[in-house]
């Protein structure tokens, strides 16, 4: 799907991103520079229509022909106001295509600016989506250490029931205490983390203040197996790899259109006009002046410059062919360390889910033997450390599962 952050089932997680999509700042842009390249194709499309001007220039003076007509009747030529009206119309035959290789880098070039936006939207989805796994990572590493400490409340009543009935020393509640304050000490940076997190997605949200209220404990888990497919396929998909395609065509274009200058330009156009000055007599059929027919404009022999153009126009084609391969080289390579990442991550996962069953079995036979006087405080906290240290582990791997699965959606283009 398309939405790929629905597939963790979470509602908090979904209105985020909808959140983000709506008013993120940087999305927002990238929208209004994608609708203004589409604004600009209409600007090309109509050259493949005439192009029409009409114009009335007004002066107040004397003319030449009424200084010569003067003349010749030995007067005074007045001062009148002169009216020029004219219509003039042109069409340029697109012969060697270059109006319509114009038109189709324009849409070529909407199409890279679309794809440059679809690659905004993903960071700006997977920006968010990281940084509401990060903090329900924090609030369940808060909550596992506020469980500790409750696991550790516990361990230090049992040592001074056991120190009063003469088993356990002064020094084995000591440990345990400040094994205690250790774990207290973190509250306040895993707190702050999670509060920085939750300022990173009012940020992407495009909100001034953060929602206190959201709350959340769980880790996000993929609710289905991560969808799967033909590498190179899916690869097509992504908004970088569609952008750099769209951009080689669009400096293919750009070499077609510069080359067409090395050959003549034929326009037709015609023109109307009226030979009569006076405003009263601007619509007489005598005065009507008229003009139509073909203009061939060719910039011969001199062609060095435009050469010149079409072999910069090549080298920057070759250009684009090389950042394709670029890009398309680079979006393998990090789909590749994405999975290698993800895969590692799982097998970490897995190995820090049986590390902390044997912990916790451990922990509670090491309660059991201390309360039976078989064993020490020693043996006693330093399997509490464990647990608890294996506990913050195993609720880290979690979240850095998720992040693992959230690069692996980003660099497959975050779609299927």
């Amino acid at each position: 799907p398309e939405r790929w952050w629905a597939l963790y089932q979470d509602p908090q997680l979904n209105r985020w991103v909808q959140q983000a999509l709506a008013h993120n700042q940087g999305l927002a842009q990238a929208e209004a520079n994608v609708q203004a390249i589409l604004a600009g194709i209409g600007e090309f499309d109509a050259r493949r229509w005439p192009s029409t001007a009409m114009g009335v220039a007004a002066t107040y003076g004397r003319s030449a022909d009424d200084q010569t007509l003067a003349e010749a009747t030995d007067s005074n030529a007045p001062s009148q106001w002169q009216f020029n009206p004219g219509i003039e119309l042109a069409y340029q035959v697109d012969i060697w295509g270059q109006v319509r290789a114009a038109i189709q880098r324009a849409r070529v070039q909407a199409e890279a600016s679309a794809a440059a936006l679809d690659l905004v939207r993903l960071q700006v989805v997977a920006q968010t989506t990281r940084a509401y796994i990060d903090q329900c990572t924090y609030a369940a590493r808060l909550e596992a250490a506020k469980q500790a400490l409750q696991t550790l409340d516990h361990s230090v009543q049992l040592s001074q029931r056991q120190r009063q009935a003469g088993v356990a020393t002064a020094l084995d509640s000591e440990r345990l205490l400040g094994l205690r304050e250790q774990v207290r000490a973190q509250l306040p940076m895993l707190s702050a983390r999670r509060q920085m997190a939750l300022y990173e997605l009012s940020m992407l949200s495009g909100q001034a203040s953060v929602a206190e209220a959201t709350t959340c404990v769980a880790i996000p888990t993929l609710s289905a197996p991560l969808p799967a497919g033909d590498g190179w396929h899916l690869l097509e998909r992504r908004p970088d790899v569609r952008q750099a395609e769209r951009e080689l065509q669009a400096a293919t274009l750009e070499t077609d259109i510069v080359r067409a200058d090395l050959y003549p330009k034929v326009s037709f156009g015609a023109s109307l006009t009226s030979s009569d000055h006076h405003l009263a007599n601007l619509g007489d059929s005598r005065a009507v002046m008229f003009g139509i027919g073909p203009l061939i404009r060719w910039e011969f022999p001199n062609l060095k410059a435009n050469r010149a153009r079409v072999s910069k126009a090549e080298a920057l084609q070759r250009a684009q062919v090389a950042r394709y391969h670029g890009v398309a080289l680079s979006a393998l390579k990090d789909v590749r360390q994405a999975l290698a990442r993800y895969d590692g991550e799982r097998q970490r996962l897995q190995a820090l889910d049986a590390a902390l069953v044997h912990s916790q079995h451990s922990f509670a036979l090491a309660q059991s033997n201390y309360r039976a006087g078989t064993v020490d405080g020693l043996a006693l906290l330093d399997s509490e450390r464990e647990m608890i240290s294996l506990r913050a582990s195993h609720t880290e791997a979690r979240g850095r599962l998720a992040q693992a699965q959230v690069n692996l959606f980003r660099a497959l283009g975050g779609r299927w």
